[in-house]
């Protein structure tokens, strides 16, 4: 946390945002301000204030806040250097400002800055230090960007560190965070609202990410230490998509340094990843276990969706960042992040298997969380696993409708879908994405067999339903990243007709892969986070891009 915070510091400018945040934090640490930063003449002082020192001896501590490094050019080459300034403080603002009662104390003259200072001047500093330094009246203290990144994280609460606009969103996100159903709004607001900023600055464009990554650290510390790490799962989702468009449409994609930022991010939500996997790992490999945590029947089968889906998405962002690792070269690295993600794999094929809901879809975008489970089994190459999987659910969705007439529902509706658990309503067939998935994934697995399961079910149980795929469109880009993009924009083909020739229907996936690959064009796919595809399918129920499944057909 410290090391984020150095970064953020390192671009506040000097008036209005240093030296308000120091004097934030020195009222953290019982130091009351009697004088606060202001612009105009203030005879080398931007902060005074009152308080008990470390020491243990009250003191008027006296600040002059500086930008950047100290170095030889900054220390004495004009009146608004280090040591004029200095100086200014001692001929005329301790005997002139301040006030009989404040001057009987001793005083403490800080040089605060978000830099160091350098080796080439600290002789001159201690020089002057030694040669001003009057015991018991007057002394001197140096603050660089380490202790004050040090200090803010001891004493200051994280929200204080930020402008006034968002200080209230992250304080109630912060609030909430140990709620289970919280959905983190007002950390998205608090994100909206940054990203509102249309810059071209670099300095800005660094202060906008980084105050992001900073904001998402405190998320993450905050939610760890209230043993709510599912939090920080879903916050590193929505961070890392509304960053990416914000990037994207500030035509940002092409500077190293948002790209370098951006990575900072992602490496986060890696670590995220990895720390939920050691949190539920215990969990995965005990039959039923995930039961306890769901108060009825229903809710267990949504919890057991909801968890393949959060794994199948943390180990694909895990074999992204391998991906990444091995295109710069770092071998060692990336066989770490390669080898985690065949771990994930081995705790999502036990979450499976000691599971029977993952066997009886409840809602039809459940497809999402069978498509990443699915890629990343490929990616795997758990083939046979694959196939397993799909015969298993092929099977319960039969026997979900011969003996309860029940198929996954088309919208989702949770009232419904408890009130047809009931016995209070009924589930009516009358579309569905999901079946033609299962087709395609057994035309992608070479598996007939499973294909014609899929087409007999549909033709003994359901012969009128109307099969769908959704495919997107160019401008599907621009709902990617902050919405259901497949509500927004793209078509659904229907009516689709699973041919008795299963390579009759090869065929036709084929042309659709030349034919309808829109996406491939998407800003994602220029770079390695790719995955971000995955995220938003998660994190919005959005239709999965058809490319992310198609991929794999020869």
């Amino acid at each position: 946390m410290k090391f984020v915070l150095k970064e953020y510091l390192e671009l506040l400018k000097e008036d209005g945002e240093l030296d308000s945040l120091i004097t934030d934090l020195l009222f953290s640490m019982n130091i009351i301000p009697i004088s606060k930063p202001q612009r105009g003449r203030q005879f080398g002082v931007d902060i005074s204030a009152i308080g008990v020192d470390e020491d243990g001896i009250k003191k008027v501590f006296l600040f002059a806040v500086k930008q950047g490094n100290i170095t030889r050019n900054i220390w004495d080459t004009n009146p608004t250097s280090i040591r004029p300034t200095l100086n200014e403080i001692l001929d005329f603002y301790i005997p002139k400002v301040l006030t009989k009662s404040q001057n009987v104390l001793p005083k403490k003259i800080i040089v605060a800055t978000n830099g160091v200072l350098e080796q080439t001047v600290q002789f001159n500093w201690n020089s002057y230090r030694d040669e001003n330094t009057q015991p018991n009246k007057i002394e001197f203290d140096f603050w660089g960007i380490d202790q004050i990144a040090s200090d803010i994280d001891k004493y200051l609460l994280p929200e204080q560190i930020f402008p006034n606009d968002f200080k209230i969103l992250l304080r109630k996100t912060l609030a909430f965070i140990d709620l289970e159903d919280y959905d983190c709004n007002h950390y998205y607001l608090l994100l909206e609202k940054l990203f509102e900023s249309k810059t071209a600055k670099k300095k800005e464009i660094l202060k906008i990410l980084r105050i992001v990554r900073v904001c998402f650290s405190v998320i993450h510390k905050w939610s760890k230490d209230a043993q709510n790490l599912k939090q920080s799962i879903i916050a590193s989702e929505r961070t890392l998509l509304l960053t990416w468009n914000w990037i994207r449409e500030n035509d940002l994609l092409k500077n190293n340094y948002v790209l370098d930022e951006f990575y900072n991010i992602h490496s986060l939500k890696i670590t995220i990843g990895r720390e939920y996997f050691l949190k539920i790992r215990e969990h995965l490999y005990i039959k039923h276990s995930l039961f306890k945590y769901s108060r009825n029947q229903l809710e267990y089968s949504l919890t057991i969706w909801e968890q393949i889906g959060i794994l199948s998405s943390i180990a694909l962002s895990e074999v992204a960042e391998g991906q990444i690792q091995s295109a710069i070269g770092n071998t060692d690295y990336a066989n770490t992040c390669f080898s985690n993600a065949n771990e994930y794999v081995i705790g999502l094929k036990f979450l499976i298997s000691y599971n029977p809901p993952s066997k009886y879809p409840e809602y039809d975008e459940h497809l999402i969380e069978i498509s990443l489970a699915l890629i990343l089994m490929h990616k795997a190459k758990e083939f046979e696993f694959a196939k397993k999987w799909i015969a298993d659910i092929i099977l319960g969705l039969n026997d979900s409708f011969k003996l309860k007439k029940f198929i996954p529902l088309f919208r989702t509706d949770y009232e419904e879908l408890a009130n047809i658990h009931l016995g209070n309503s009924i589930s009516e067939p009358h579309s569905s994405m999901l079946l033609p998935l299962l087709a395609e994934w057994a035309v992608i697995l070479n598996e007939p067999g499973l294909y014609d399961l899929v087409k007999k079910m549909i033709s003994e149980n359901y012969p009128e339903i109307d099969l769908q795929i959704w495919f997107p469109e160019s401008t599907s880009e621009d709902f990617l990243y902050t919405t259901n993009m497949s509500r927004k924009s793209g078509h659904a083909k229907c009516s689709i007709e699973l041919y008795d020739d299963v390579e009759k229907y090869k065929k036709e996936m084929l042309e659709e892969k030349t034919l309808f690959c829109e996406e491939k064009e998407f800003s994602i796919f220029s770079q390695y986070f790719y995955y971000l595809g995955y995220l938003s399918s998660r994190h919005y129920r959005s239709n999965l891009l058809p490319l992310f499944w198609r991929e794999f057909l020869n």
